[in-house]
């Protein structure tokens, strides 16, 4: 009997510990400021279906439609880039590690990962 009541518990304890609400609602609408090294930063802003990107150091714009998959990740798909090349592609990006108004996220296109933090700024 002991047992059952230990499995018991261990199944709670573990539910509980894997069913914690999502953090990226904040992450969805907003300004942000995208960081990573090796890479110039980026200030993000995002409205439901349309995200716009801003190169700090160049001013080159990035703008393109994204769609939620689930609550932490999205496909950004370019619609305008300096890159010819890239419009009608598609990244996918997710977010992780949510804590207040900083994130961790990591992209996937064409091959490459690019991993990177996240601050929301408005």
């Amino acid at each position: 009997m002991k047992k059952i009541y230990f499995f018991l518990l261990l199944s709670l304890l573990s539910y509980k510990g894997f069913s914690q609400e999502s953090n990226c609602e904040k992450f969805k609408i907003g300004k942000f400021l995208y960081t990573s090294e090796g890479l110039p930063n980026i200030t993000v802003t995002r409205t439901e279906k349309i995200q716009t990107e801003v190169i700090k150091e160049s001013a080159e714009i990035i703008q393109g439609t994204i769609i939620w998959k689930s609550d932490c990740s999205y496909e950004f798909t370019f619609s305008k880039c300096p890159r010819q090349e890239f419009l009608g592609k598609t990244m996918s990006v997710e977010i992780f590690d949510a804590n207040g108004n900083i994130a961790k996220g990591k992209a996937l296109f064409e091959g490459m990962n690019i991993t990177f933090n996240l601050e929301k700024l408005e």
